[in-house]
């Protein structure tokens, strides 16, 4: 039977306690994704967390950010893996993951009604084997992933057809860069974030079709810019103003061989950048929207770096989804409510890294599977629940017991609450990473005290770095490329923030000297943070037009020193 709300509902959040609104269109999702057997259905009821303590839980699941060495459990080869020894999985290389060595039905339980699912689902996790990493599809790219159809890439995380690509993250069809943060399309770019199209391009940001450009910000169709901001179709400039190309040049070479020139000249294009009128909310080709950066997307309500959605709320990063909710790090999906990490799924709740799979719920790691419900694991199975074999009628009988079993075992986050277990994503109890593992950690940092107080695991691991004959501290590296000596890549670079220390790889040096770029004093993960910090917004405010004064929402809060406009007038000052 349905919820009869046909209006808003307010909660208090069980872990934040912060009040939340659920919507009556929120709650017609609810309806339209809950699971139907024997022509009775049984509704997902409404969330217990707000979106923001959702969207943790979610991420707390996934590791981007460190690899580790390994061995597969079957043919004991080395291999690369986000798993770290410590926790002791079964972790396989590509080759027997996707071979006939293993059956992961053999590792199929029973349901048993006097436990908790999530207490069952918990054991059945780390029991059977995973694939150690996932990219797929790829060649000479063993330090990628979440990955596909890539070449020569390092470091690297959601990037999909791209070579050359190193210390990047949720990057697409990119060749020869370093140090992306959302782009698509980008050759011989250091250092930029929600870009594309662009050539030859360092410190871009929100910038398209650009050529040659250095240090630019709300640029579009350009080439030979350097400090600039808001310029349309404008060649040979300097901090917005004419420039010869004489000047360009030694410009661009100061601003990469002299810290104290760059320094002057950031705080020039600071005072520029903030003197030019923002958008309120940067989105292209969007129709009834909400969030941020949002292009091409109709009816996205409070989305984050999205792509292609149609009716989808709190979704972020993504690309093309239809009637989908509460779900990150997504592609080509629909009808889907509370995943993380899939691609290709249809009809499904409470999902993680799955495949190429429809009609699941409460699964991990599967690839390939249809109709199946708290399984880990699979590829191309059907009708299976803990991993155990079932015929289609038994499957049908046996899942509603189930969710009436979940809706009242105590084993939720919250299990005060009536629903119980059944609508809530796996706790971030059960996650095999420490939390400052996870991308979680990301976007809502926690120190140690606070992690390990509400019950969450802290990873102490430390993968060995090779032995190094020297360790510099990364505020003495040479600020001139010409400067660093080919022996660097035996020593270890001490990280000037985190003072952990870091290695340059050949083909990294190769790139910085092949641009004339200074050898960075901060580790991959630390220039990741710097990138990610200023963006990290997911929360908007209610400000007034700079030029119009109507009333608009933006992720500009009103004491911050920005000029922001409506879309309106946004579009008449640049163009």
């Amino acid at each position: 039977m349905g919820f009869l709300y046909s209006t808003a509902m307010q909660r208090s959040c069980h872990q934040c306690q912060m009040e939340f609104q659920i919507t009556g269109e929120d709650l017609k999702f609810y309806e339209k994704i809950s699971p139907e057997f024997g022509g009775k259905k049984y509704q997902i009821p409404p969330p217990t967390l707000c979106p923001e303590c959702r969207q943790q839980r979610r991420y707390a699941c996934r590791n981007d950010r460190n690899y580790y060495t390994g061995t597969c459990h079957l043919c004991r080869k080395s291999l690369i893996t986000s798993y770290s020894p410590d926790k002791k999985l079964p972790i396989l290389c590509e080759a027997c993951f996707f071979g006939d060595q293993w059956d992961p039905l053999s590792f199929g339980q029973a349901f048993d009604f006097i436990k908790p699912f999530f207490d069952q689902f918990k054991v059945l996790r780390e029991t059977v084997p995973r694939l150690g990493i996932y990219h797929t599809q790829s060649e000479n790219s063993d330090y990628t992933i979440h990955s596909s159809r890539n070449r020569n890439c390092y470091m690297c995380s959601s990037i999909i057809d791209c070579e050359d690509v190193f210390y990047s993250d949720f990057t697409f069809e990119c060749k020869d860069c370093l140090d992306l943060f959302s782009c698509t399309k980008m050759t011989l770019c250091y250092d930029c974030l929600f870009s594309e199209e662009c050539y030859r391009c360092d410190w871009c940001e929100n910038c398209n079709n650009l050529t040659e450009c250095t240090l630019c910000f709300d640029c579009r169709g350009s080439q030979n810019l350097i400090g600039c901001t808001g310029l349309r179709k404008q060649k040979n400039k300097i901090l917005n103003q004419a420039a010869t190309p004489e000047s360009i040049r030694e410009t661009t070479m100061k601003l990469k061989t002299d810290p104290a020139f760059r320094a002057e000249f950031e705080e020039k294009f600071r005072v520029l950048r903030l003197a030019h009128p923002h958008p309120s909310i940067w989105m292209i080709n969007a129709e009834d929207c909400s969030g941020n950066y949002i292009y091409n997307s109709k009816n996205a309500r409070s989305c984050y770096n999205v792509k292609r959605m149609e009716d989808t709320t709190f979704v972020y990063e993504a690309n093309a989804h239809v009637n989908t909710m509460d779900c990150c790090r997504i592609g080509n999906g629909e009808l889907l409510y509370e995943c993380a990490s899939i691609i290709d799924l249809k009809v499904a709740a409470f999902c993680n890294l799955t495949y190429q799979c429809d009609r699941m719920y409460y699964c991990d790691n599967c690839i390939g599977t249809s109709e199946c419900f708290g399984c880990f694991g699979l590829k191309k199975h059907r009708h299976c629940i803990l991993n155990k074999q079932y015929s289609k009628e038994e499957y049908e009988r046996l899942v509603p017991q189930i969710i009436e079993h979940m809706r009242h075992d105590g084993a939720a986050m919250n299990p005060s609450e009536a629903s119980g277990s059944w609508g809530e994503f796996f706790p971030a109890e059960i996650s095999v990473f420490g939390y400052n593992e996870s991308k979680a950690h990301e976007w809502y940092p926690l120190n140690e005290s606070e992690t390990k107080k509400r019950g969450w695991k802290w990873n102490e691991y430390q993968q060995p770095m090779s032995a190094s004959n020297r360790t510099i501290p990364g505020e003495n590296l040479p600020p001139d490329i010409r400067d660093i000596p080919d022996d660097i890549l035996n020593w270890a670079v001490t990280c000037e923030v985190s003072k952990r220390p870091f290695k340059i790889v050949k083909q990294e040096l190769k790139f910085y000297r092949d641009n004339g770029l200074p050898v960075p004093r901060r580790s991959p993960k630390q220039r990741h943070y710097d990138r990610m910090g200023p963006i990290n917004i997911r929360t908007l405010y209610d400000r007034s037009c700079g030029a119009c004064r109507k009333s608009i929402q933006t992720i500009y809060s009103p004491e911050r020193p920005e000029i922001v406009y409506c879309e309106e007038c946004y579009l008449k000052t640049v163009y």
